[in-house]
């Protein structure tokens, strides 16, 4: 478990690293282009460029939150719980949300596919929109990933009652 832990943080880092890039450009071209309205010359396709990285910049980063426990969790009732207990409702969660992130990263390749098939680009840069979608699509899967790994802990510890194997 272990060694799979370590490959999901890993995994999930390095998507995470793809986001850091995403809001780098971002912040970039947000200031690259209030630095050049000021003769009068905006970069073209600003929102567009914003729009596409702030989609990348979501899509990679949700899963390495999620790996840290960066999302809020509300369990003031189930703490005052036994561990048993409280690992059995985890499983619960985990596996309900692994099924909804599941359908959300199938459904969003659909979506990429169905763009790419129809050639769908940005209006004023003419680019492709399909592979900020798959990078989400991406990101969703890193994201069912992570749920996977605390799913299969807590089956651990609900089964033994520890996190040791």
């Amino acid at each position: 478990m272990n060694y799979f832990e370590r490959f999901v943080r890993t995994l999930t880092w390095r998507t995470a690293q793809v986001g850091q890039f995403a809001l780098f450009f971002c912040m970039a071209i947000i200031v690259a282009n209030v630095i050049a309205r000021i003769p009068w010359k905006p970069v073209p396709g600003t929102v567009e460029l914003v729009e596409l990285s702030g989609a990348v910049l979501l899509g990679m980063s949700v899963a390495y939150t999620a790996a840290m426990k960066g999302h809020i969790m509300v369990g003031v009732f189930v703490e005052k719980m036994p561990l048993r207990v409280q690992a059995v409702i985890d499983t619960i969660t985990y596996a309900l949300s692994l099924y909804f992130t599941f359908i959300l990263a199938r459904e969003t390749l659909v979506y990429a596919a169905r763009m790419m098939a129809r050639g769908y680009v940005t209006t004023n840069l003419l680019l492709p929109v399909y592979p900020a979608i798959y990078l989400v699509a991406v990101g969703f899967i890193m994201l069912a990933l992570v749920i996977f790994k605390d799913l299969l802990k807590s089956v651990i510890m609900a089964v033994k009652g520890s996190e040791t194997e």
